[in-house]
């Protein structure tokens, strides 16, 4: 990869349907210089290519899917005709709302849309003044903490005269969510899928029990190999993904691993503690996927950088990856969560409020994945944290494949 992409700080925010699917991601970047559209998109063509297939392809349902890319983009960036020759499916023009609507503008913007490219205008806010822009326009962006309901519903009435999708944005919670979907959005992003909703006293399923119990196992340090089997081998489902996972070409053991101690045995403890963590994640399947990848992306970027940075034990930060969503996966209280797993002390602190050096890494790795970080992080550490959220998205895709047993 050419060097200056190692300087970029990109990252990716998902937008989802109103099924609460994938459906494209925003590319957020923070490079060193001011101008970071014109170095990132008139870098070399094929790096370009490289990064935005990575940052925005996903493992869904058996297939890799690259999904549309929302790029930012300045006014005098449309007007020189810098946008690289990637397919135009896969590039969609985000331009901010607060400027000028001219006609070199309207020009510019109407070359890129009858060349096939999709607009969307951001940070909206209805006026009279934007009737030609939204002629134009495929998708426009209502921040939803910016105005009233009353004020949303009024813009959505003037927009619904256009041929436009309305997106809601900054959607902190389901209940926004759940909010904008009856007002008539189509379009969804912000965190609200890492907010579990709340169910005060809900009884685990006997799967989630099950899981609940191997990873509590798991914190064990002098748990046995044959204890680990006999928590697993109730769930026949878990049983069965692990046999195949450690029979996979992956591993390329001498010989086929019948039983479950055999298997235990055969990775080791802390590779069975990893995808017996990966495979508690999918056996949700009524938790959209895109949650279960920021889990995994989240994990894999602590792990990856304290192996880089030797600043804690990286199996602990890819357990306190984890452990930081879970409840949102569950739907339970974090705090009965962890009471039930017995973690360690760090690792309590490290979720519930950002202490110690492993509440640090998971502060700034949050952060780092919503594109707030990158300019407090010292250079050379801020390269660790572009390769750690690169080699990130690509081992979740594959770690999803796998845990589907896709070619196993």
């Amino acid at each position: 990869m050419d060097e200056h992409f190692n300087q970029l700080g990109l990252s990716r925010q998902p937008i989802f349907d109103r099924n609460l699917n994938v459906v494209a991601y925003e590319l957020l970047y923070q490079s060193e210089e001011s101008n970071e559209v014109t170095k990132f998109l008139k870098g070399d063509q094929e790096a370009c290519d490289v990064l935005i297939n990575n940052f925005t392809s996903i493992y869904d349902s058996g297939t890799l899917k690259a999904l549309p890319a929302f790029l930012n983009v300045t006014e005098g960036f449309i007007n020189t005709d810098s946008l690289p020759s990637l397919s135009r499916h896969n590039l969609v023009i985000e331009i901010p709302a607060n400027q000028t609507i001219t006609p070199k503008l309207l020009n510019s913007l109407k070359k890129y849309v009858d060349a096939g490219y999709r607009l969307v205008i951001d940070d909206f806010t209805y006026t009279p003044d934007y009737n030609a822009l939204l002629e134009l326009a495929h998708v426009v962006r209502v921040d939803i903490t910016q105005h009233s309901q009353s004020e949303i519903s009024d813009h959505l009435k003037q927009i619904q005269r256009f041929k436009v999708t309305a997106l809601a944005e900054n959607v902190g919670s389901y209940d926004e969510y759940d909010n904008c979907y009856k007002l008539g959005f189509r379009l969804f992003q912000g965190n609200f899928l890492s907010q579990p909703t709340k169910i005060h006293g809900k009884k685990l399923t006997s799967n989630q029990a099950i899981v609940i119990h191997l990873l509590a196992a798991l914190q064990d340090d002098e748990v046995t190999a044959a204890t680990l089997s006999e928590i697993t081998c109730r769930d026949p489902q878990l049983t069965f993904k692990l046999l195949r996972i450690v029979n996979s070409a992956q591993y390329n053991l001498p010989q086929k691993i019948e039983n479950l101690t055999q298997a235990i045995v055969a990775l080791g403890l802390n590779e069975i503690n990893k995808w017996a963590t990966l495979l508690a994640l999918s056996s949700n399947n009524d938790k959209p996927s895109e949650l279960i990848r920021q889990i995994l992306i989240t994990a894999r970027m602590c792990e990856f950088i304290a192996q880089a940075t030797e600043s804690i034990d990286p199996e602990l930060a890819f357990i306190t990856g984890v452990l930081s969503m879970l409840d949102a996966l569950l739907e339970v209280e974090q705090s009965t969560l962890l009471d039930q797993l017995s973690v360690s002390e760090e690792i309590v602190k490290a979720i519930s409020g950002y202490e110690g050096k492993a509440g640090k890494l998971l502060q700034t790795v949050n952060f780092y994945m919503i594109g707030q970080s990158s300019f407090a992080l010292p250079p050379d550490v801020k390269k660790i944290y572009a390769e750690a959220y690169f080699e990130s998205l690509r081992w979740s895709n594959e770690a999803m494949r796998m845990m589907e047993g896709s070619h196993l």
